[in-house]
């Protein structure tokens, strides 16, 4: 699939109608880790929280973009790991509210976001959270200043790499004596795998989707 696809001005219109569309199962599933036992999808704990993050494409010098993050290494949940912007839903919020509010407080700007809809809500075990993944459009790239409590730095991904690239050898992740292989995407020499790789997944194959003009 060519580069003038992926960046055409009209991706973002025909991704909004395909985000009305359910997803397929299979395109999770090729970036699931080992031992996640289909967690991704649930259900969910009674004491989940609801949180939500924002996957939003920037268009930078003639092509789309996503910034992510690269989570400081001393945080509890998710340390050192590459992530979307975004946390917990507060009672008065609806997902992109939050995902807007997150973006602000972790990449210090808050920019004009034209929401186009939603991906699939994802379990992410390991923080016992119900994430809500928030898709946007950016007309620009913005000035991003991360917050230095939270955020090493801004990654950023360009769709052109996420749509074309094929997943690199599986990360081997361990925590204690568990042992267990992750698929993994590559952005600027970063690792992104786990719930991040798993959503980035959902991404690719409603583009897919929409290239094929199903």
């Amino acid at each position: 699939m060519r580069n003038e696809f992926w960046n055409g001005v009209d991706l973002p219109r025909r991704l909004a109608e395909d985000l009305d569309k359910p997803p397929r199962v299979e395109w999770r599933r090729t970036m699931a880790p080992e031992l996640s036992y289909g967690r991704h999808a649930g259900p969910a704990r009674g004491d989940a929280r609801q949180a939500a993050v924002a996957l939003v494409l920037c268009w930078d010098n003639g092509e789309w973009a996503l910034p992510l993050t690269l989570r400081g290494a001393h945080l509890k949940h998710h340390g050192g790991q590459v992530s979307l912007p975004g946390g917990g839903i507060e009672p008065d919020e609806t997902p992109c509210v939050a995902a807007l509010r997150e973006l602000e407080e972790e990449l210090g700007v808050r920019p004009a976001v034209h929401w186009l809809g939603e991906l699939a809500p994802i379990l992410v075990f390991a923080s016992n959270c119900v994430v809500t993944p928030c898709v946007g459009v950016i007309d620009h790239w913005p000035e991003w200043r991360a917050c230095e409590a939270e955020v090493d730095c801004v990654v950023r991904l360009p769709l052109r790499e996420l749509m074309e690239a094929e997943p690199a050898s599986p990360l081997a992740i361990g925590r204690g004596p568990v042992r267990f292989l992750a698929p993994q995407y590559k952005a600027q020499a970063h690792s992104i795998w786990g719930a991040t790789a798993v959503m980035l997944a959902e991404l690719r194959g409603r583009l897919e989707r929409v290239a094929r003009g199903q």
